[in-house]
């Protein structure tokens, strides 16, 4: 297939398009209702989704948000890397708080577009009903 390798470990989303799909059901003979649920259900599939969104979120993203707030929290180079499972705090230093400049500005807009986030999942899904 032509996507990437690594896009459904990383994503946890496998995408086909329209041609793909209909191989697939041509390599297996589907019934013509069964071929029609798979069209459907590639179509569903490839509409973007708020994980497309935060698809820059990596567990090394994750790691640094946990290193910064433990440190904006009073807590010790040590603490920090006990809780990263790094042996030396260079590391920790270094890769994860080590940070050259601050932007409070930043800051605040990417606090802004994750409680967006979280108010959007707080609200009832419009779509058609079951």
């Amino acid at each position: 297939m032509a996507q990437d390798a690594r896009q459904p470990i990383e994503t946890g989303r496998v995408r086909l398009d329209p041609g793909e799909a209909t191989e697939l059901a041509d390599l297996y003979r589907l019934s013509r209702a069964d071929r029609t649920s798979l069209l459907e259900l590639t179509e569903l599939a490839g509409m973007r989704s708020l994980a497309d969104e935060l698809g820059w979120v990596t567990a090394h993203v994750f790691r640094k948000t946990t290193a910064t707030i433990l440190e904006e929290s009073g807590q010790s180079p040590r603490q920090i890397a006990d809780q990263l499972g790094h042996a030396q705090t260079t590391t920790t230093m270094d890769d994860y708080v080590g940070r050259r400049a601050r932007n409070p500005e930043a800051a605040r807009h990417l606090e802004q577009a994750l409680r967006d986030i979280h108010e959007q999942g707080r609200q009832t899904p419009e779509g058609p009903a079951i």
